[in-house]
């Protein structure tokens, strides 16, 4: 008898364990959100003018994207890789002294990272705002048709027409994330002026602005506990 009650507590036990989970597992469902590493992904659209010799030409680009967040209790590093798909003509000004030539350039992709400061969260929810800075990569630029556009005018402005796909930027944007359990739902506008830039084909009038919305995981602490 005594037997079989070893037996059946020891049943009960296994199972208790069996069923019951773990430390490890349930902060695996609750990781704390500060001092951790978030990756996302997101979508949304990017909207700019070019000046395809005069006047504004407005373009609205779908964008896709990849981000990783080190996260603090009030502040956090954020570090991003998109890419902007459109197809549209802006120009550069002819080296020869001639009017603008137009250029026709395909995409775009942006690298760049910046510093989100949170501000008090309304349940569960991390509104934030943050200051960065992006490079930004036309990925071709071809000389567009028109009187002056000959070959020896594509020539003699080859290197412009290179140099002009490049150009880095300060940016800011405003955001919020929803934070349940491992995951952040999340949602931002970011700005980045680029008016008037006379040697970058996001050239037109007024600012840079994209929205993007997307979800990040919380993959697990940031800080090395070990030592």
């Amino acid at each position: 008898m005594r037997s079989s009650r070893l037996v059946v507590l020891s049943l009960a036990t296994a199972a208790a364990v069996g069923f019951t989970p773990s430390a490890g597992q349930a902060q695996s469902a609750t990781r704390p959100f500060a001092d951790s590493w978030y990756w996302g992904v997101f979508g949304g659209v990017t909207n700019f003018a070019t000046t395809p010799g005069a006047g504004n030409l407005h373009t609205t680009a779908p964008t896709v994207g990849i981000d990783w967040m080190l996260t603090r209790e009030k502040f956090a590093l954020n570090i991003f890789a998109n890419q902007s798909y459109f197809s549209t003509t802006s120009s550069i000004v002819d080296v020869n002294g001639g009017g603008p030539l137009p250029v026709g350039i395909n995409d775009m992709r942006q690298v760049g990272f910046s510093v989100m400061i949170f501000t008090p969260e309304i349940k569960s929810v991390k509104p934030y705002v943050s200051l960065g800075y992006a490079f930004n990569f036309v990925n071709s630029a071809k000389l567009g048709t028109c009187a002056a556009c000959t070959q020896a005018a594509a020539d003699s402005n080859a290197t412009t027409i290179v140099d002009a796909r490049a150009m880095g930027k300060v940016f800011a944007n405003v955001g919020a994330m929803w934070v349940y359990k491992r995951w952040a739902p999340f949602a931002q506008i970011s700005v980045m002026p680029t008016q008037g830039a006379s040697d970058w084909y996001i050239n037109g009038s007024g600012f840079t602005t994209s929205f993007a919305a997307g979800i990040r995981y919380n993959f697990g602490s940031s800080i090395d506990k070990s030592w």
